[in-house]
């Protein structure tokens, strides 16, 4: 009698052992879930504020061409976000021009390559997309 009231208290050691094991896995799979999707919210916010970046130097560019159809472009803007870099207008004149943006926040870069059409009696956007790598522009 004595032997199986000792096996039933092994038992429960044993059960209440296990389920703290569970338990303990369980709260590290959270914790590291939540750290995970903090991470992945800090990421997607650098990402968003590279493609604002990208846009607002993009536009700076455009109306620079448009003023003056002899703009180079590398031109650096930096603000609190980050950093946007205009890289060398490819092409001459009023009409087939490229224009390739890089904007920088945190680890984040964003790319916009942008094709006109032609620049007076007003700018004409060929095409403007976001590239992983520019194929119409070259790093100077």
């Amino acid at each position: 009698m004595m032997f199986a009231r000792a096996r039933c208290g092994y038992v429960f050691l044993l059960s209440v052992l296990f389920v703290g094991v569970i338990a303990v896995a369980i709260t590290a799979t959270m914790l590291m879930l939540g750290w995970l999707a903090i991470a992945n919210s800090q990421i997607m916010q650098q990402s968003s504020k590279a493609l604002t970046l990208a846009e607002t130097c993009a536009e700076h560019a455009l109306l620079q061409l448009y003023e003056d159809n002899t703009y180079d472009g590398l031109e650096s803007v930096t603000n609190s976000d980050g950093i946007c870099a205009i890289l060398r207008v490819g092409g001459a004149g009023n009409e087939n021009r490229t224009v390739c943006i890089e904007g920088t926040s945190g680890a984040s870069t964003r790319r916009l390559e942008i094709v006109l059409q032609r620049l007076l009696p007003s700018v004409l956007v060929y095409s403007w997309q976001e590239v992983k790598v520019f194929t119409s522009c070259t790093y100077d």
